[in-house]
């Protein structure tokens, strides 16, 4: 197997001016340490004069694993791609 260099970023808040929201929604990701447990919340926009204004809260996944995590939610948020 050929290995392969690729870069690690770290991750950095967007400034709100430079945000482009996704029309089907967006997650809220927590760490439950109290629970021991990955907290992913899927929200729906709310639209206000054709303006995403805020979100509705839909799902919300628990789990410990993050590979567990994806497989269930891209199975559960009809519109993600499998």
């Amino acid at each position: 197997m050929v290995e392969k260099k690729v870069p690690l970023i770290k991750a950095k808040k967007t400034e709100e001016k430079n945000v482009i929201l996704d029309p089907n929604g967006f997650f809220v990701i927590e760490i439950d340490r109290k629970e021991k447990q990955i907290r992913v919340e899927y929200f729906s926009n709310v639209y206000k004069n054709k303006r995403i204004v805020s979100g509705s809260l839909q799902k919300v996944f628990v789990g410990i694993k993050a590979d567990a995590l994806s497989d269930t939610i891209s199975k559960n948020v009809a519109v993600l791609l499998p």
